[in-house]
Protein backbone atom coordinates (compact mmCIF):
# COMPACT_ATOMS: atom_id res chain seq x y z
CA UNK A 1 0.00 0.00 0.00
CA UNK A 2 3.04 2.25 0.41
CA UNK A 3 3.94 2.28 -3.24
CA UNK A 4 3.58 5.16 -5.28
CA UNK A 5 1.37 5.07 -8.15
CA UNK A 6 2.22 6.47 -11.70
CA UNK A 7 -1.03 9.22 -12.79
CA UNK A 8 -2.22 6.33 -15.36
CA UNK A 9 -2.48 3.63 -12.21
CA UNK A 10 -3.94 6.41 -9.97
CA UNK A 11 -6.60 6.95 -12.55
CA UNK A 12 -7.00 3.01 -12.85
CA UNK A 13 -7.78 2.70 -9.36
CA UNK A 14 -10.13 5.60 -8.74
CA UNK A 15 -12.09 4.13 -11.66
CA UNK A 16 -12.47 0.87 -9.78
CA UNK A 17 -13.23 2.88 -6.67
CA UNK A 18 -16.11 4.57 -8.21
CA UNK A 19 -17.16 1.11 -9.85
CA UNK A 20 -17.54 -0.18 -6.65
CA UNK A 21 -19.80 2.52 -5.40
CA UNK A 22 -21.69 2.51 -8.28
CA UNK A 23 -22.52 -1.17 -7.75
CA UNK A 24 -22.87 -0.82 -3.73
CA UNK A 25 -25.67 2.31 -4.72
CA UNK A 26 -26.54 -0.15 -7.35
CA UNK A 27 -27.41 -3.20 -4.70
CA UNK A 28 -28.92 -0.71 -2.26
CA UNK A 29 -31.45 0.21 -4.80
CA UNK A 30 -32.28 -3.33 -6.08
CA UNK A 31 -32.30 -4.63 -2.56
CA UNK A 32 -35.08 -1.99 -1.03
CA UNK A 33 -37.02 -2.14 -4.28
CA UNK A 34 -37.39 -5.88 -3.94
CA UNK A 35 -38.14 -5.65 -0.15
CA UNK A 36 -41.12 -3.45 -1.00
CA UNK A 37 -42.35 -5.82 -3.45
CA UNK A 38 -42.12 -8.62 -0.48
CA UNK A 39 -43.36 -6.17 2.09
CA UNK A 40 -46.67 -5.13 -0.42
CA UNK A 41 -47.08 -9.47 -0.73
CA UNK A 42 -46.99 -9.30 3.05
CA UNK A 43 -43.89 -12.00 2.77
CA UNK A 44 -41.97 -9.91 5.67
CA UNK A 45 -41.75 -13.17 7.57
CA UNK A 46 -39.93 -15.16 5.08
CA UNK A 47 -36.44 -16.02 5.08
CA UNK A 48 -35.68 -14.12 1.61
CA UNK A 49 -37.07 -10.71 3.35
CA UNK A 50 -35.01 -11.66 6.63
CA UNK A 51 -32.16 -12.25 4.24
CA UNK A 52 -32.67 -9.37 1.97
CA UNK A 53 -32.77 -6.64 5.80
CA UNK A 54 -29.57 -8.03 6.61
CA UNK A 55 -28.30 -7.48 3.22
CA UNK A 56 -29.58 -3.94 3.42
CA UNK A 57 -28.25 -2.95 7.05
CA UNK A 58 -24.82 -4.66 5.28
CA UNK A 59 -24.89 -2.29 2.15
CA UNK A 60 -25.70 0.60 4.14
CA UNK A 61 -22.90 0.07 6.57
CA UNK A 62 -21.06 0.25 3.65
CA UNK A 63 -22.31 2.92 2.14
CA UNK A 64 -21.76 5.18 5.20
CA UNK A 65 -17.87 4.74 5.34
CA UNK A 66 -18.40 6.48 1.62
CA UNK A 67 -21.06 9.28 3.00
CA UNK A 68 -18.03 9.88 5.79
CA UNK A 69 -15.55 10.76 3.24
CA UNK A 70 -17.59 12.90 1.15
CA UNK A 71 -17.60 10.56 -1.42
CA UNK A 72 -21.79 9.84 -1.59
Amino acid sequence: MGETLTDEQARERLARFEAVLAGLVDEQERTAAELERLRAAGRTRTATYQQLAGRKLALRTAASLFEAQGLL
